[in-house]
């Protein structure tokens, strides 16, 4: 994410009347810049399939969300895990694509109860991306 992204996005908040937004700077995978038990929601769109460690991701989301309250993750999972990791597909989220079976295990494992997936609809128009069924999920899960 670029300062320009995040400045584009602050403008397009204010535009909208959101008082209640809020971008901040930071890797996922680290440390959210923000205080832990502090977060109402949290929404990624197809963003979580770009990191190395996807229980260590949804842990530090669970860290900075309030008891009670929930994230609403909308990403790609597929029918198996790559064989081989292309740096271009990795960063067109498919090849750090999980199998579904893991992808929701991983949610799990980092604490969340709840988990639904709210949509799930093929990708591609269901043909294989590098020999792999891949599907667009929109989950949701409370802390």
């Amino acid at each position: 994410m670029t300062e320009e992204m995040l400045e584009r996005a602050r403008r397009n908040v204010k535009k909208g009347g959101y008082a209640n937004v809020e971008f901040r700077k930071g890797d996922i995978e680290e440390r959210i810049p923000v205080d832990g038990r502090s977060i109402d929601a949290v929404i990624s769109n197809c963003v979580i399939n770009l990191t190395t460690d996807k229980v260590k991701t949804f842990k530090e989301i669970h860290r900075i969300l309030k008891s009670g309250e929930r994230m609403v993750i909308s990403d790609l999972v597929a029918d198996r895990k790559a064989d081989s990791i292309d740096p271009e597909m990795w960063s067109s989220c498919i090849d750090g694509a999980l199998a579904k079976e893991d992808y929701l295990a991983s949610i799990r494992k980092a604490g969340f109860r709840e988990i639904s997936v709210l949509e799930e609809r093929q990708f591609m128009d269901g043909e294989p991306v590098n020999d792999r069924k891949i599907t667009s999920l929109v989950v949701r899960a409370v802390k």
